[in-house]
């Protein structure tokens, strides 16, 4: 059962190593590593030898924010297509969102999904549980039944609570099993029915803009809560360059406060929206230039612990609309890798930084066993060629949904093999 996995270039986020070495796994696990051991084994006594030929091979990556289709909206994408699609990024490990058809608000919910999963053997798949019934906002959810279910944290989807008290009440309970409450941050009063980022760009397009200060005024709010509380709170897909400063004065505080962002916010801007192209019609919207780089900044000085791929399915008749008229949201999976690795080539961080922000940093949050190369970690495991060149050509994605503002943008660095608990999933 043992494999060696030789000529590696080995990253290891949570001991902040990396360096050119090997690795056994046997029986699903880590049980040796050039990091631990300076004599490698016998390759003869291994079932089998698998040459890295000097590529990254490093834990697998954990996608914290997924939206899944399935149950409800089959047509778009499945449970064993998404996961599949995971894999062949190197995503290890990913979480689902609870606005399903019904809605993950409950312990039955959780345990049917968590089921169907186990029985395909790709990606580990975890479940949100509903921070309130239905996602209404109105009534708090089964949240001790639902984490007894095995639910990792409370969310909100890509729905905003407005009530104070509900998200007050929701802090104290989830703090009382020890669950991260992660929050989708928008003010509705002044972001309902609007399209794109407010400024100079929606005026030009005659588009109605959404203020960036709906975002940040939640994000506040929920700060002074989380104070209040001692919750451990989660703001995802950060897309302002207000609610970074935010957050980075609530961390500077010793609050426990983490974060997310995804790859359109630190890779594209709201110039993308101009020949109204409905891929870029996203939720937060693309914002300013300066928002961008204050995104970027963010990342690197550690403000946003976590890049996730925000992976929101689309029908094609939703987008396939006037600007105005068609849903928020595109494909994340099939990007999540190669815009962080342009984020990577374009600002020098290093593999370490990559592998914390896309690996270390969510299993952390999430309480998972992930993110690490040591004895008696699970074998789970990413190899990328840090030099295979290609252009992203959407029609060639792995998951069913092929709506992505990234169509034809030229890349370097492709992940070249995956496993799960040992099994190689390529």
């Amino acid at each position: 059962m043992a494999k060696l996995f030789k000529n590696a270039h080995l990253v290891c986020p949570e001991r902040e190593l990396s360096k050119d070495g090997w690795l056994v796994v046997d029986h699903g696990v880590i049980t040796q590593s050039s990091f631990d051991e300076q004599t490698p084994p016998d390759e003869a006594s291994m079932s089998k030898v698998i040459d890295c030929k000097g590529q990254i091979v490093g834990p697998g990556f954990v996608d914290m924010r997924v939206q899944s289709s399935d149950p409800g909206a089959e047509h778009i994408e499945t449970l064993d297509i998404l996961l599949t699609a995971a894999t062949m990024h190197g995503i290890t490990s990913l979480a689902i969102l609870p606005s399903t058809e019904p809605v993950i608000d409950n312990a039955a919910m959780i345990d049917s999904i968590l089921l169907r999963a186990s029985r395909y053997k790709k990606a580990r798949l975890y479940c949100y549980g509903a921070a309130t019934k239905q996602m209404a906002g109105e009534q708090m959810a089964e949240l001790g039944m639902m984490t007894q279910a095995g639910a990792i944290g409370f969310s909100t989807g890509n729905y905003s609570i407005s009530d104070s008290q509900m998200m007050r009440r929701l802090m104290t309970y989830a703090n009382m099993f020890d669950r991260p409450v992660m929050h989708h941050c928008e003010d509705l009063t002044l972001s309902e029915d609007m399209d794109m980022n407010e400024g100079e760009t929606a005026t030009r397009l005659g588009l109605i803009g959404q203020p960036a200060i709906a975002e940040t005024i939640i994000l506040q709010r929920d700060i002074e809560l989380a104070r209040l509380t001692g919750a451990r709170y989660h703001a995802s897909h950060i897309s302002a360059a207000a609610s970074v400063d935010v957050i980075r004065k609530a961390k500077a505080e010793g609050l426990t406060i983490t974060a997310d962002t995804a790859p359109p916010y630190f890779m594209l801007n709201e110039f993308s929206v101009s020949g109204f192209d409905s891929a870029a019609k996203l939720n937060p919207p693309l914002r300013s230039e300066a928002d961008r780089k204050a995104i970027i900044e963010g990342l690197l000085d550690g403000t946003i612990d976590a890049i996730a791929s925000d992976h929101m399915p689309i029908d094609p008749d939703e987008k396939a609309q006037p600007f105005s008229l068609a849903s928020f949201g595109a494909s994340g999976l099939d990007v999540f890798v190669p815009m962080s690795l342009k984020l990577k080539q374009t600002h020098d961080l290093s593999w370490v930084q990559l592998f914390a922000l896309m690996s270390r940093n969510p299993a952390r949050i999430l309480g998972l066993e992930a993110g690490r190369l040591s004895i008696g970690a699970p074998a789970d495991l990413v190899m990328i060629n840090p030099n295979s060149a290609y252009i992203l050509n959407a029609s060639d994605f792995h998951s069913q949904s092929r709506i992505t503002p990234f169509d034809g943008t030229p890349f370097e660095g492709k992940v070249t093999g995956c496993w799960v608990g040992g099994k190689n999933q390529f």
